[in-house]
């Protein structure tokens, strides 16, 4: 089975080509390439809607003939197309979906619609054993959820952000230390490089309740004034170093709870850590210890399968494909908002 992937949701353009063999239960990819927006969107401290969809416009084409080449692999040779089709940015989403959609009428093959964070989960499946259920723990610029993943299809959300999710934190965190975006990767730089010459006690909200949600706005406020009563540059590296502890704290805590409580109920034996935040190796080494604690396998993707990409598009059309009858989604439109619980 060979599946071209499009991922166009957010700041992205990706497309990929992915090969599972009948004799194998993992995949391996042929191609991917990727496109960043980063640098344009930069000055702005975020993503742009109108800028992304006109990149995207721009390069997809040239990106779909290239990989191919660097696959060695024939339009004619796919099996299936599939594009994220939500949740996202609205232009992003018709502009991968309509390009896969019309590759599929062509080539008649079936279309596949994917859902970004399905995408982001079932990619660990890609090359590690991994039996449904499993817990994983989804950390995003747009999403910060606990679920329990039944099967490729079945997700029950366990926990989420009841305001902003835990990447936009990040990216706030680090705008108003001065820097752009995203900023991420920025604070897990500046806490490496901590001093500990300053006191700074940031609220842990939500820390020792007795759900499984989260809430980072408060924890937003108290950056900022912690920010505007001091000199930005002399306390930012502890700062970034305290925030990235305080996050990190949160998340074990509500992830101990939900592997405890599902444990009672369930035989479960691994934790995905997934999305663009899983890629900081602070809390994945926070996470491995607390995983070997509760006896539990953690799983987190490489790192270049954690941000957003079109590989994971590519798997989780295949996964569906391998589990699913009726296979084109032709009908299927864009949707900026799609919850994981109603596929």
């Amino acid at each position: 089975m060979i599946v071209l992937g499009i991922e166009t949701s957010c700041d992205e353009t990706s497309v990929a080509i992915v090969k599972k063999k009948a004799t194998n239960k993992f995949g391996y990819l042929l191609s991917e390439n990727t496109l960043s927006q980063v640098k344009k969107h930069n000055k702005y401290g975020g993503v742009v809607p109108e800028l992304a969809s006109r990149e995207h416009e721009n390069s997809l084409d040239l990106m779909v003939r290239r990989t191919l080449d660097e696959s060695n692999i024939s339009l004619k040779e796919i099996d299936a197309f599939a594009a994220t089709t939500g949740p996202g940015l609205l232009g992003g989403l018709l502009i991968g979906s309509n390009y896969a959609k019309a590759l599929s009428l062509v080539n008649k093959k079936p279309f596949v619609s994917v859902n970004h964070l399905q995408g982001h989960i079932l990619v660990a499946r890609m090359k590690n054993t991994i039996d449904f259920p499993f817990l994983c723990l989804l950390v995003s610029g747009g999403h910060t959820q606990i679920l329990l993943v039944k099967n490729y299809n079945t997700f029950e959300i366990l926990g989420e952000t009841l305001d902003d999710a835990l990447g936009e934190a990040f990216d706030k965190t680090a705008k108003l230390l001065g820097y752009g975006y995203p900023g991420g990767p920025v604070i897990e730089k500046l806490a490496s490089q901590k001093k500990k010459s300053e006191v700074l006690n940031l609220p842990r909200p939500l820390k020792n309740s007795k759900n499984l949600d989260f809430s980072f706005s408060g924890l937003k406020t108290s950056v900022r004034k912690i920010i505007e009563s001091s000199d930005k540059k002399k306390i930012e590296k502890d700062l970034a170093n305290e925030f990235q502890v305080c996050v990190t704290e949160i998340l074990i805590s509500k992830l101990e709870k939900a592997i405890i409580s599902t444990k009672k109920k369930l035989d479960l034996n691994s934790l995905v850590l997934a999305g663009g935040v899983a890629s900081n190796k602070f809390i994945r080494n926070e996470f491995e210890s607390m995983c070997k604690k509760n006896f539990i396998n953690l799983i987190v993707p490489e790192k270049n399968l954690c941000v957003d990409n079109a590989t994971m598009i590519a798997w989780a059309a295949i996964e569906r494909l391998r589990h699913s009858k009726s296979s084109d989604q032709l009908e299927e439109k864009p949707r900026p908002r799609w919850s994981l619980e109603t596929l």
